[in-house]
């Protein structure tokens, strides 16, 4: 979609838009996926169109910061020392964040 010669006001409520299209389209999707959840389980079932298959899996997140804070404090490693040896092996890396959110007119 090239629409560099759209004026900004326009890309900005069509982004709008679809950011609300795609949430809405998200929930039903979320809502179909805790129904065949609930009726099924872990399955494999057959549309006219499509294929879907329901499979389980856990996951682990480790917070590496209280890792080395638990770890430094056994060692006797100062806070300090810490954050500055965590800064010295941390990135930083460029984002840009988009928010969109409705306009409220009076």
């Amino acid at each position: 979609m090239k629409n560099s010669s759209l004026a900004t006001g326009h890309l900005v409520d069509n982004y709008g838009l679809l950011k609300a299209q795609a949430a809405d389209i998200s929930g039903e999707l979320d809502d179909i996926k805790a129904i065949l959840i609930e009726r099924h389980g872990e399955s494999k079932h057959e549309g006219e169109a499509f294929r879907l298959s329901l499979n389980h899996s856990l996951t682990q997140r480790t917070d590496w910061k209280a890792v080395a804070a638990a770890l430094a404090k056994r060692a006797g490693i100062t806070d300090k020392a810490l954050d500055a040896l965590i800064a010295d092996n941390s990135n930083l890396t460029d984002a840009w964040i988009v928010r969109s959110n409705a306009r409220v007119t009076k």
